[in-house]
């Protein structure tokens, strides 16, 4: 056994002990760099991470930039040791040289690409100056997961990359579970379409969600964001939070496009605005409006990442096709 398979196996068995579930898991390399694998393919894996190892994010501290919990996060003390010693070992060193890879290639990108890329997209927050502050941050935000109301940092489970094989499992705990022929995959935020700067090489391709922009039409003026998409009843998928905001119609986020469902996207937004007064025909209009400044945007991206770094470039382009292609499943409306 490896000094590292050595390693990996005391960290697994300090976890167990303290009340989290490990279960056929196993960390190697894979296509997407660093990420958990069944060791048996033929048997299921259970991942669980209990309440009392699910720290909210703000008791986060690094000091010298090692990988601290404050004083008065509220922790046993042998909980507080595996945390640390767990971030020492297998995550904080590897992720802060993963996002100084992203930021590295970042500031080799034009100040024009720079500019197009922080107006309507999370990548404002890249091509910030890369400081460690910057970085820790970017760091935390990478890792955490809404759970009873709180951005908590979830041991081990964060080291699953990005697919659509499953979906995490929050209602006792944050785990992972099911049976798995390859990577354990597990989809991540589902509105970013750069979730690739988090973890080079993937990006989100079965639904579509609208850029963050201020659209002012002749019919409407309307704030779109970019908020978390949360898991509503299926009688309701995908409906964003709606509010009023000086004269302005704000939604929390809006789909655009769904592969599996090509009306979905048209309906929600037609509902919408008829729960609020507007004619269907109006909303059409509106909805085509936006679906032309995505479009034009993502074209724009696609011109812009010629003349990007090789590897940047080769992504962004692979994000523009994505929401191209799923904002192109959006194909008559469904009466929702």
């Amino acid at each position: 056994m490896s000094a590292d398979a050595a390693l990996w196996d005391d960290m697994l068995a300090e976890f167990r002990a303290l009340g989290g579930t490990a279960e056929n898991i196993c960390l190697r390399q894979g296509l997407f760099g660093r990420g958990l694998f069944p060791v048996d393919p033929s048997q299921p894996i259970k991942l669980r991470v209990p309440d009392s190892l699910l720290v909210d994010h703000r008791y986060v501290q690094f000091y010298n930039d090692a990988f601290r919990l404050a004083d008065d996060a509220p922790i046993g003390q042998r909980e507080r040791a595996f945390l640390e010693a767990y971030e020492r070992e297998f995550s904080w060193p590897a992720g802060r040289r993963e996002i100084e890879g992203i930021f590295e290639v970042m500031q080799q990108a034009s100040p024009e690409l720079r500019e197009l890329l922080k107006n309507g997209y999370y990548c404002y927050r890249w091509v910030a100056e890369p400081t460690p502050e910057v970085i820790q941050k970017r760091f935390l935000e990478s890792r955490v997961i809404r759970y009873k109301g709180t951005d908590v940092i979830m041991p081990i489970v964060e080291l699953a990359n990005h697919g659509h094989a499953t979906q995490y499992q929050t209602d006792d705990g944050v785990g992972l579970g099911g049976q798995f022929s390859g990577e354990i995959l597990v989809r991540y935020q589902l509105c970013d379409p750069l979730q690739v700067f988090g973890k080079w090489g993937f990006a989100s391709g079965d639904e579509a969600f609208a850029l963050s922009v201020h659209l002012k039409v002749e019919q409407a003026r309307i704030l779109i964001g970019r908020g978390d998409v949360s898991s509503p009843p299926e009688s309701k998928p995908f409906c964003p939070e709606i509010a009023t905001v000086d004269e302005r119609l704000k939604l929390s986020y809006l789909l655009l496009g769904h592969k599996q469902r090509p009306a979905l996207a048209r309906g929600i937004f037609t509902r919408m605005m008829r729960d609020r007064g507007r004619l269907r025909d109006e909303a059409d209009s509106i909805f085509d409006t936006i679906l032309h400044a995505n479009r034009m945007h993502m074209l724009q991206l696609f011109a812009a990442s010629e003349k990007a770094p090789q590897r940047l470039g080769n992504v962004l382009r692979k994000v523009a096709r994505f929401q191209l292609e799923a904002m192109s499943h959006s194909i008559g409306r469904s009466d929702t």
